[in-house]
């Protein structure tokens, strides 16, 4: 304690810890979470609880994103893309690649640039040994579904066309983390269907996969204290399919029938109001005959990818890694 009774920053943060969930017991990621909170009073989420202008909440979260691009580094490079105005980002292993993975950012379809997912998609080139291309694809609420996933598609067409010859076409793939799994699952069906081009694999990253259902046990059982909870995903819901309905191209989980779809590659987090969707669609894709690894990442909320190099992060990367590099082989 310091003199006049005001605490330590040690003591603080030890204090704040007590408002991280109790079910994420990894350590490294519970103590990042405890230095947020020690900032910001309470764990940072993207989507208060709290009732209010969503147009103001948008622009707060759209002015303090809770991302750092990193600089150019010894292992991957990128490549500022435009593909006839869509902005686009080549990250590249300076040691070799083979495949691309066009890839979605996440931020709730409300959030989000380039920068989002920097350092996530830097590891994951890495991790896998593909090039990564990240879409900076329009943002609800001023372009609702399914304007991210027309960007999205634009992007693998471009790709699909050689990338002015930074890619392979016959070599590719789609990814995406959180709200960008969700719009990576979705043209993984367009794919599918023969209305975009034909992929290899798609790895689906925390994602968003059916419309916020409050008696799933996952929502149920997070509801408070968590990078995001269960009335966020409403709330960024609500801004993305506005007419309250849930169209299969926005939640994919409702198709009808998912054999002939591209093998999958599905990372879930336990401490995640989308965990159950996420294990269920593996569970879907397997029963169809779709090749689909399942990794659920016990102690960890939504987010733990993106958050500052954790062990979580880099062993979850170095698992699913060899069936991304199957789909290339």
């Amino acid at each position: 304690m310091r003199r006049g009774g005001s605490p330590t920053p040690d003591a603080r943060e030890t204090r704040v810890t007590d408002v991280v969930h109790p079910a994420i017991t990894d350590p490294a990621v519970r103590a990042h979470l405890a230095r947020l909170a020690a900032q910001a009073g309470t764990i940072p989420s993207g989507a208060t609880d709290a009732e209010g202008d969503d147009t103001a909440r948008v622009a707060e979260l759209r002015a303090n994103p809770s991302w750092v691009r990193l600089a150019d580094d010894e292992i991957i490079e990128s490549i500022d893309v435009d593909a006839d105005g869509l902005a686009l980002r080549l990250y590249r292993p300076r040691a070799g690649h083979r495949g691309t993975l066009v890839f979605a950012h996440g931020g709730g379809w409300v959030a989000g640039t380039l920068d989002n997912n920097d350092a996530l998609c830097r590891a994951l080139a890495a991790a896998t040994g593909t090039q990564v291309l990240s879409v900076d694809y329009r943002l609800a609420p001023e372009h609702p579904f399914p304007a991210g996933l027309d960007d999205l598609d634009r992007a693998l067409r471009f790709a699909a066309d050689g990338a002015g010859g930074l890619v392979d076409p016959a070599l590719l793939g789609v990814a995406g983390h959180s709200a960008g799994g969700n719009l990576a699952a979705a043209l993984a069906l367009r794919s599918r269907e023969g209305r975009a081009p034909g992929i290899r694999c798609q790895v689906l990253l925390c994602p968003v996969l059916d419309a916020p259902e409050p008696d799933r046990p996952s929502y149920r059982a997070h509801t408070e204290n968590l990078p995001l909870t269960a009335k966020g995903m409403q709330w960024y819901w609500g801004l993305y399919v506005p007419d309250g309905t849930a169209p299969v191209e926005a939640a994919p989980l409702r198709a009808a029938e998912l054999g002939g779809s591209a093998p999958a590659v599905i990372v879930a987090a336990s401490v995640d109001p989308l965990s159950d969707e996420a294990e269920e669609y593996a569970g879907r894709l397997t029963a169809s005959g779709v090749p689909a690894e399942f990794v659920r990442r016990e102690g960890v909320p939504h987010l733990f990818l993106v958050f500052p190099s954790t062990p979580a992060r880099d062993e979850v990367l170095a698992q699913i890694a060899p069936a991304v590099r199957s789909a290339f082989a």
